[in-house]
């Protein structure tokens, strides 16, 4: 299973909202956590996933955003909204306080996230959880001793400017490693958007395009393509510079058999047909669904 992590912003969650009209429960999972006071946008949307038969994570003790620190007020506004979510609990560094206290407010089942280090307190706090996100480059012998771990990793490889961006970078291998650890149920990732948390992106010198793709050259490794906009130095033009990056992006898709044809790639082709721009946020959003969407498949292919 393919548990992407979400941070609860617009085009992040409608991404969520329209992959669970194609998307299996037994393959997509997404993990969300809440980072505008702004509840309503969650809300419908795990309504709608609910209604679609997911059941998503929800972080409980977000690090970023406006729930940073105040997880007790997130709790009592999700549990007012009548809908059904798993309550995930996060231990950084080892710091099992918080998650213990987000823990002892809940009446059901939680999973529980691991990440920036693992002791035995934190092994001990997973117990009980129906399963554990934990970081897939901690210790072995640690993650043996979880039950129905998902594997989490930041894999991309993100770039101070669009301008960095070479042609092409590893992403990663987990889709096709995670079954070797005999506990582990899925894996985790922050999709073609990283780690880093902004609350709005900086002006569009470069516009890039991530598109993912899963290269079976080299043993089904992760691999991700950006097609970026020539530099001219200056933020103007956003729709120009955004059909010269889809020109490059529709062109290796006609030429090169590496793509999964996924929903959002034949989105990608519809703007290019029809020349529009749709907005930097639209852009990404479709980068993610055909992230997500590509995993997804590749998992059934091999169901």
């Amino acid at each position: 299973m393919y548990l992407p992590y979400l941070r609860g912003k617009q085009f992040e969650l409608l991404a969520a909202r329209e992959l669970s009209q194609s998307l299996s429960p037994a393959t997509f999972r997404p993990i969300i956590e809440p980072v505008r006071a702004n509840l309503s946008p969650l809300l419908r949307t795990i309504k709608y996933l609910n209604d679609n038969k997911f059941k998503p994570l929800v972080v409980l003790n977000p690090s970023v955003g406006d729930f940073k620190g105040s997880h007790s007020h997130l709790f009592e506004l999700l549990g007012e909204a009548g809908i059904d979510y798993l309550p995930c609990a996060v231990v950084r560094g080892g710091n099992v306080a918080e998650a213990r206290a987000v823990i002892r407010s809940l009446s059901d089942g939680f999973a529980l996230q691991i990440t920036g280090g693992i002791d035995n307190d934190s092994i001990q706090l997973a117990t009980d959880a129906e399963l554990t996100v934990v970081d897939s480059d901690l210790p072995p012998a640690a993650i043996s001793r979880l039950a129905n771990t998902v594997l989490f990793g930041d894999f991309f490889k993100k770039q101070k400017r669009n301008a960095d961006y070479s042609k092409e970078s590893s992403f990663s291998h987990l889709h096709t490693s995670f079954q070797n650890i005999n506990n582990s149920i899925g894996f985790s990732d922050y999709t073609i958007v990283g780690s880093d948390y902004s609350e709005s992106g900086g002006p569009a010198y470069v516009v890039t395009i991530h598109l993912s793709y899963i290269n079976k050259d080299m043993f089904d490794e992760m691999f991700v393509r950006h097609y970026s906009s020539t530099d001219d130095g200056t933020p103007t033009d956003p729709a120009g510079k955004f059909a010269e990056a889809l020109e490059n992006l529709i062109f290796d898709v006609d030429n090169e058999n590496i793509y999964f044809a996924s929903t959002s790639l034949d989105e990608f082709r519809a703007l290019h047909s029809k020349g529009h721009f749709p907005g930097l946020g639209q852009v990404k959003k479709l980068s993610m669904k055909h992230h997500i969407e590509t995993v997804c498949n590749f998992l059934e292919e091999g169901q």
